[in-house]
């Protein structure tokens, strides 16, 4: 019964308080007040009665069970052990009070629901302070707590640390997750001008007085520097005589998701918002220099393969959601149904990565017909390229794969469907250069460190070279230059800086296909400057202390092969 189950603090999302919520917090309150005082205080406390509402509040999801959670029911109310059913009903009462027009959900998880209760206890002109995850600013489940918080203030400060490892990043004592401070304000008639400043800091505050000098550099530092300038970066903030995070100033308009959050360098967001506009403007490049580069989101010029669960997945009772059954490739298999499933990052160097599974179709005797019928049309979204949606920056080479023969795309590989096949090899090229990254990284959920992820339903809006405005030429240079660099061994993304394979690839695609200047490619030039500040960032690097070395060797038969080795390096602190 959701009206029986009770869920503490989120009980205040209800415009007026149950009576049986005052009788139980004024048999725990201090003191030992008595129902008539609860009243009287909750009275005082109802919806647009604050000025300020500040908040540090639980992040637990309502979803995402794995490991030991599996099992455990509903995460957001599994704690004390307690019954599923009365989790069930928890989460009934929940959705009940949050109501329809409900900014939280359970992907995103407790978190977003407090937003929508601190939102909802606000006064008009409030002000409202929270520590907040840093999906918050990015994920796709957070969008509509972005959108009311967008709507509600024209004055928005957001804080991250740009740090390698979550606990460098995390702003509370024991989350051990990357955060970010928010303080949303509201200041003088709806149609005053909207301010949003993000704050990169090198490192969290390591003490109460650290905080409150950070928050008076912040108020006092010069904010003109925005997102569309010229990439040359944001504001210093400086601290005596030390530079301690800079500050850009941005307009949400310009933004999907509040992408700038735990960003090292901001002259990199201010490139990659130029190229995903369609210019090519690099830090260090003359604005006269800049290129017109034609972009578009992967959406438009593609549509993606079908999401993994439609693929193999069945429920409790055994019915066929996806229609196969999934198996290792074992040597000497021809597989009728290929698959490009999960990661192995030593077998994914070179352009082209093999299927790790075979499908084989489902016996449902209930419904064989729906079952066959769905494997044929699963086997018709089979293609050659394929897109990294849980990117390892610090240890995967690919965004983009292809395969030899056409496979279906899996959990971690979906498939990208063109219309034109050919336009896989440009497409391939893009997303694997050092451009590819940019975009990729600038879009993706950084929520950890070292790792760049996305969806199924994320990739297609993720800016990407317009593969339409190329030339039939173009495209067949675009396929000569993949067949040779197809033999190529790409070290990982956190090592771009020392990469001779991924130069050359941008050399090709930038030079070769698409026509621009061999200035760009130039030793020290604008895209050698790229690669070593893409490298640089915390988000890419993540603190690992060892790189990937490639060595050359022959085997048994005396056949020319790559050997791959990790070596410690100390030029990275965590």
């Amino acid at each position: 019964d959701k009206d029986a189950a009770s869920i503490g603090s989120l009980e205040l999302l209800a415009e007026h308080v149950q009576p049986d919520m005052i009788s139980a917090a004024a048999a725990v309150t201090a003191g030992g007040r008595n129902p008539e005082d609860v009243r009287d205080l909750v009275t005082r406390i109802g919806h647009g009665a604050f000025d300020l509402v500040i908040m540090n509040p639980p992040f637990t999801r309502s979803v995402g069970q794995e490991g030991e959670k599996i099992g455990a029911g509903n995460p957001a109310f599994a704690a004390f052990a307690a019954p599923k059913d009365v989790q069930s009903a928890m989460q009934r009462k929940l959705n009940s009070l949050a109501g329809q027009d409900a900014l939280g959900t359970g992907n995103a998880g407790l978190a977003s629901h407090f937003v929508d209760l601190g939102l909802r206890k606000l006064n008009a002109e409030g002000t409202l302070a929270y520590v907040l995850p840093l999906s918050a600013a990015v994920g796709e489940s957070w969008s509509r707590v972005r959108q009311a918080i967008e709507g509600r203030f024209n004055d928005l400060t957001v804080i991250s640390v740009a740090a390698a490892g979550a606990d460098d990043c995390s702003f509370s004592a024991d989350t051990g997750i990357a955060e970010i401070l928010l303080v949303g304000k509201r200041t003088g008639a709806d149609d005053a001008e909207r301010v949003t400043r993000f704050v990169s800091l090198r490192q969290r505050p390591q003490a109460a007085s650290d905080g409150g000098l950070l928050a008076d550099a912040i108020q006092g530092v010069e904010t003109s520097r925005s997102l569309d300038r010229a990439p040359d970066g944001g504001s210093e903030l400086v601290l005596g005589a030390s530079v301690v995070g800079e500050v850009l100033q941005c307009d949400l308009d310009q933004l999907r998701a509040w992408s700038l959050v735990g960003i090292r360098d901001f002259s990199l967001a201010q490139a990659a918002y130029q190229l995903a506009n369609g210019v090519l403007h690099l830090p260090g490049m003359p604005s006269a220099d800049r290129q017109p580069v034609k972009t578009a989101a992967v959406g438009e010029i593609a549509r993606m393969g079908p999401y993994h669960a439609d693929i193999n997945w069945s429920d409790a009772k055994g019915e066929p959601r996806g229609p196969f059954d999934l198996s290792p490739i074992a040597p000497g298999d021809v597989p009728t149904y290929p698959v490009i499933w999960a990661h192995d990052a030593r077998a994914e160097r070179r352009l082209t990565i093999a299927p790790d599974r075979q499908g084989r179709i489902k016996l449902w005797p209930k419904d064989q017909d729906g079952v066959d019928a769905k494997a044929v049309a699963i086997a018709e979204t089979a293609t050659r390229a394929h897109y990294n949606r849980d990117l390892q920056f610090n240890s995967q080479s690919l965004i983009a794969a292809m395969t030899e023969r056409k496979a279906i795309g899996g959990r971690a590989w979906p498939s990208v469907i063109f219309d034109d096949a050919e336009h896989e090899y440009a497409f391939a090229l893009w997303c694997n250069s050092t451009l590819g990254l940019l975009l990729h990284w600038w879009t993706a959920n950084k929520t950890q460190s070292g790792r760049g992820s996305t969806t199924i339903t994320g990739i297609p809006n993720i800016p990407a070279l317009d593969l339409s405005a190329l030339s039939d030429e173009q495209h067949i240079a675009a396929r000569e230059a993949f067949e040779e660099l197809a033999k190529l061994n790409f070290l990982p993304f956190d090592q771009i800086d020392e990469d001779p394979a991924r130069a050359e690839l941008d050399r090709r695609l930038l030079v070769d296909v698409l026509g621009l200047p061999a200035s760009l490619c130039a030793e020290d030039g604008p895209m050698d400057l790229l690669r070593r500040k893409l490298a640089a960032e915390p988000q890419i690097h993540g603190g690992k202390r060892t790189r990937v070395v490639f060595e050359a060797s022959t085997d048994d038969q005396g056949n020319a092969i790559v050997i791959e080795r990790s070596e410690q390096r100390d030029d990275r602190q965590r």
